[in-house]
């Protein structure tokens, strides 16, 4: 697809690795000039940029914590300097915790909303003034989940920090709309990243059983990629997109779509 982003400069937070890698790369192929944030993995970001240099586009890494108030000013104003303007950000950057609610360390439910929201709030907040003071409108495009619409156990801190993404997207976008600034928020499905590539290769019978029960969930009966989700931010990004704000884009394969109760072979219950 042509979606007219070349010239267009693009912050694309967390794009080092999974569906930031899938988003840059996605984004550098319709044309745009990438910054790629990352946190700490430099060698991952550094191998993001060689391959959006190879297939001919310009790209260039900035590490920052976006948790960090004052290291994402500092990103921000790097990039800024190296680019002249960011037309397009995408706060993707984000962690997961895996225990319940009633066990999870304090610290450890504020290290992930501090790096999911409070990130997401940094970002929007420094390039937004950026944006409206150079004025001619800007993309600002917000990853969420489908966790953000329904819970999963012992997801406690992501599940609530992706649907409070969800909510603050659309009140941004009320208070930016008349700048011309189109912000919204992209509902990712299960997608096969390195991180859960394993499970997905894997042989053992509890992983297979655990891949299938996820495929039977989802109507697509296929776990999606990076690229769906760079896709959709592509259109989000682009003019195509004009007058959608506020809105969510629920990319999953028609996993929240289906509430069909299911037996564990597939078979509908009547």
């Amino acid at each position: 697809m042509d979606l007219q982003l070349t010239g267009k400069v693009a912050l694309v937070t967390g794009g080092a690795r999974g569906i930031g890698r899938g988003i840059a790369l996605t984004l550098a192929g319709e044309g745009a000039k990438v910054a790629i944030d990352f946190a700490s993995r430099a060698d991952a970001a550094a191998e993001v940029v060689r391959k959006i240099e190879a297939g001919g586009g310009e790209a260039v890494a900035f590490q920052a914590d976006v948790g960090r108030y004052a290291e994402v000013d500092r990103m921000v104003g790097d990039v800024l300097k190296r680019f002249g303007r960011i037309d397009i950000l995408v706060n993707n950057a984000g962690i997961v915790s895996r225990k319940p609610i009633l066990e999870i360390p304090l610290e450890e439910w504020d290290r992930v909303v501090r790096t999911n929201l409070y990130g997401c709030f940094h970002c929007s907040r420094l390039v937004g003034r950026h944006m409206v003071a150079r004025g001619g409108g800007g993309k600002i495009v917000s990853i969420s989940s489908i966790h953000g619409r329904v819970a999963k156990a012992n997801l406690g801190p992501y599940c609530a920090t992706k649907a409070a993404i969800e909510m603050f997207s659309k009140q941004l976008a009320v208070e930016l709309a008349p700048h011309r600034i189109n912000v919204n928020a992209v509902a990712s499905g299960t997608i096969i990243t390195e991180i859960n590539l394993p499970l997905y290769q894997s042989a053992k019978p509890e992983d297979v059983e655990k891949r299938t029960a996820v495929l039977h969930r989802v109507p697509w009966r296929e776990i999606g990629q990076p690229e769906d989700i760079g896709r959709a931010v592509a259109f989000l990004a682009s003019d195509a997109a004009r007058y959608i704000t506020g809105a969510v884009l629920y990319v999953d394969g028609g996993y929240t779509a289906d509430g069909t109760p299911r037996l564990p072979s597939g078979a509908q219950v009547p």
